[in-house]
């Protein structure tokens, strides 16, 4: 493992980066540590002190949620409380908003962040949901510092600088801030239900698809974050596939270990990029088109990164499709009608509410001012499309690794295996109007410039996602 692939070792990592990004355009990384192991539940204390950067007394808020999360039979947030108690004055706040599974919207926000009035630190016990609350009730404690105990791999928020929260029932990505510690025991995250860590892997496995976007977007002239130290981040992280993902459906440490290092590398390349685009392509954007129909019906969730995973086969296949054959050629390249966008945004979303065609509008008109902006970069491209496939080969995995390797972690390899079930309808639309619903560009946009969306490429794409088998 090279130090740019390496998560538990920041200073080494901090190290690597300076050589590779001599203008010092990268954000700062904030956190102070990460610790991966089965005894990161015993360093809290240690921790505190760390993050405080002094001994001596504190007082600690204790924030978790009425999940019990057990480890060796015991409930985690008595044990660190228990850890605390010699040292600090510490005391559990549960977060309840009456819902199954806690949600971050203002009210749980608003609650979190009165709980932690007073206190000099945050303690959060749970998923990316509990650290996400976390970071930004300390934000609104006056940045104060937060000790992160992560109980589950089921996403990659863990370690950067951003929250996702529910807003209007749509879920957004907003700024907050570093946790200042981040510990992972990967004893109690294989404990945890084996959906949340194979969501988990269906998050990590975009690497071998996303980056491919991004840089696809920066060679157009689209996406100004484009930074070559960041993707070599992530070609360090994904120099090889994940033959390790047969021992997450067991819960073994070694692939617990693997899949959590991942995840954490993942969170903190987002954070130095200052983006999420590094990680979210043409698989991201297929499941919040399913995040946004189940919203608006007030129809259960799927797990985002479970929809990832799946979605990531579509992308990969498209996209080496692209980076394989004669698919790519400035001949067949048209400029992009705004009205005709527009027309097609509303036969798409129209069912979803005026509200959502609206929203959905605007990023196509920033989009496309962008796109024609850079005309002469599309051309260029196009035109020197052999030469750039050797590049984006090197970012994306095949779908047919991609999808044993989601098989063999128990997780979903199709959309009907997702829980809700995607019906073959609802796929094809997601899948279909991708494009349609951000201001980011992506490999699909460049595919209906040239013509080659059609409803025969959809079909294909998507014939090996469509059955339970």
């Amino acid at each position: 493992m090279t130090q740019l692939a390496d998560p538990t070792d920041l200073d080494g990592l901090r190290q690597a980066l300076k050589p590779l990004d001599p203008e010092g355009r990268l954000k700062p990384l904030g956190l102070k540590r990460v610790v991966i192991s089965g005894t990161a539940h015993l360093e809290v204390a240690a921790a505190l002190r760390e993050a405080l950067g002094r001994p001596g007394s504190a007082s600690v808020v204790i924030l978790t949620d009425k999940t019990p999360i057990l480890r060796a039979g015991e409930r985690l947030s008595a044990l660190v409380e228990r850890q605390l108690a010699n040292e600090y004055s510490a005391r559990v706040a549960c977060l309840d908003d009456g819902h199954e599974n806690l949600h971050a919207d203002e009210t749980v926000l608003a609650m979190a962040a009165e709980k932690a009035k007073g206190a000099d630190i945050i303690v959060t016990i749970g998923s990316g949901t509990m650290t996400d609350v976390g970071k930004i009730a300390a934000d609104r404690n006056g940045g104060i510092p937060q000790v992160a105990v992560q109980t589950a791999a089921s996403v990659d928020g863990f370690t950067d600088n951003v929250s996702v929260i529910l807003r209007n029932g749509v879920k957004r990505t907003v700024p907050s801030r570093w946790p200042t510690i981040v510990l992972a025991d990967v004893v109690t995250i294989g404990t945890a239900p084996l959906k949340l860590n194979t969501a988990g892997f269906g998050e990590a496995i975009s690497l071998f698809t996303a980056p491919a976007d991004w840089y696809l977007s920066s060679l157009l002239g689209l996406d100004t974050t484009f930074h070559p130290a960041a993707l070599a981040i992530l070609q360090a992280a994904a120099a090889e596939p994940p033959g390790w993902a047969s021992g997450l459906a067991a819960g073994e440490p070694a692939s617990i270990r693997e899949l959590t290092r991942l995840l954490a590398v993942r969170g903190i390349v987002s954070g130095v990029a200052d983006t999420t685009a590094c990680l979210s392509g043409v698989e991201h954007v297929i499941s919040h088109m399913l995040d946004l129909h189940h919203a608006a019906h007030h129809e259960a969730i799927g797990l985002h990164g479970a929809q990832v995973g799946v979605a990531s086969l579509v992308a990969a296949k498209l996209w080496r499709h692209a980076i394989e054959q004669d698919l790519i050629r400035p001949g067949l390249l048209n400029k992009p009608d705004i009205a005709t966008i527009e027309a097609r945004i509303g036969r798409a979303f129209g069912h979803l509410g005026r509200g959502i065609v609206e929203e959905c509008q605007r990023d196509a008109r920033a989009k496309h001012a962008k796109v024609i902006a850079n005309w002469d970069r599309f051309v260029s491209v196009t035109g020197d499309w052999q030469r750039h496939a050797a590049a984006f080969g090197e970012l994306v995995t095949p779908a047919e690794t991609l999808r044993a390797a989601l098989r063999s972690s128990g997780g979903p390899s199709a959309f009907p295996k997702l829980d809700p079930v995607i019906p073959p309808g609802l796929a094809r639309w997601a899948t279909a109007n991708c494009f349609l619903m951000r201001n980011r560009f992506n490999l699909v946009d460049l595919l209906n410039m040239m013509g080659l969306w059609t409803d025969e490429h959809i079909d294909w794409a998507l014939s090996d996602v469509m059955e339970k088998t």
